[in-house]
């Protein structure tokens, strides 16, 4: 692992995305984040462990049906929070979605799947867990200090995180239809 590769990790946790859209409309809507970086690192933990143990056996087109399941998840989000009249729901719900949406992240499977070389032994793996891990963690925090500063309170965080999270399913179906177009 070298500076090139933490530095590409970096930039590719740090872009926006659905969990980090989920995790600035949190900071908005209350004080106490840690929950949510929690459910953040369960998410990512979860997905990382699972792609990087099944990815030998993964045929290729597992990857397209897990795009399809992750944009579904991302309209149900998206139009949620976009809804005028939101569900109000616990701080717990709100880290159940990120719990889910992190696991159903692109993200996990790009960094196992595409960045993580493929010939790596199973004690090397570990440690790129681990590095996914303090990446997320790093990043996840920039985007709850991101939140906080945001003025137009829950109902503009919540408008915003919505629609960033609909442009993403968007995003991730943009090569399933144009295969399906052909």
């Amino acid at each position: 692992m070298n500076s090139l590769f933490l530095l590409e990790a970096f930039l590719l946790f740090a872009a926006p995305g659905p969990t980090n859209a989920l995790l600035m409309a949190g900071a908005v809507k209350r004080k106490r984040a840690i929950t949510l970086l929690a459910a953040q690192a369960c998410g990512y933990g979860i997905a990382a462990a699972l792609w990087l143990s099944f990815r030998p056996l993964m045929p290729a087109d597992a990857i397209q049906i897990l795009k399809l399941i992750a944009a579904g998840w991302l309209v149900v989000l998206g139009l949620r929070l976009m809804a005028s009249n939101p569900i109000n729901v616990s701080e717990s719900g709100d880290s159940l979605s990120v719990l889910a949406t992190t696991a159903l992240n692109p993200k996990a499977f790009i960094y196992c799947l595409a960045m993580v070389p493929m010939n790596a032994k199973p004690h090397v793996l570990g440690a790129y867990w681990i590095v996914l891990l303090g990446m997320t963690a790093a990043t996840g925090s920039l985007w709850l200090l991101f939140g906080k500063r945001l003025r137009g309170g829950r109902s503009m965080a919540d408008k915003v995180a919505g629609a960033a999270l609909l442009g993403f399913a968007l995003l991730l179906l943009r090569p399933l239809l144009a295969a399906a177009a052909i």
